[in-house]
């Protein structure tokens, strides 16, 4: 059974559970504008926010106040003081017949080096060995990303 894993957060993040509490709550927090932007990261006593449209960014910066204000009514004591916004490449979810919604980006195709594939030739669980080579590919796109 999967788990999603804002709700693991809890468990793991008791002293800075406001963080937990802001990415649980991200989409009811912000509303609407939720299907323009993403929470990217929460840094001390600021949020880095992705953008998908361009033209948002703008009109996005010129909320800021607006939106720290919202952000910081939600939690327990005003912690946001600043908000960065950078554009960001939007996540299509594809969601099936009784199956969990599933996240695609356009990667290229993945190509692994040849000790990476001798690495993953001798895992002998399948769901162990597809779930590495994933973030094999994750790992190469984010590489190539930069």
């Amino acid at each position: 059974m999967a788990i999603p894993v804002k709700n693991l957060l809890h468990s793991f993040f008791k002293q800075e559970s406001w963080k937990v509490k802001l990415l649980s709550e991200w989409e009811s927090i912000v509303g609407n504008l939720a299907s323009k932007m993403i929470l990217e990261k929460i840094e001390s006593t600021s949020l880095v926010i992705g953008v998908y449209e361009s033209c948002w960014l703008q009109e996005l910066y010129l909320l800021s106040s607006v939106l720290i204000n919202t952000i910081n009514k939600h939690l327990d004591k005003p912690r946001i003081q600043n908000i960065r916004f950078i554009h960001a490449t939007p996540k299509q979810i594809i969601k099936k017949k009784n199956d969990e919604p599933k996240i695609l980006t356009k990667q290229p195709p993945l190509c692994l080096s040849h000790r990476e594939e001798e690495a993953l030739s001798k895992i002998k669980d399948k769901q162990l060995k597809e779930a590495l080579h994933k973030f094999l590919g994750r790992c190469h796109y984010e590489k190539i990303k930069k």
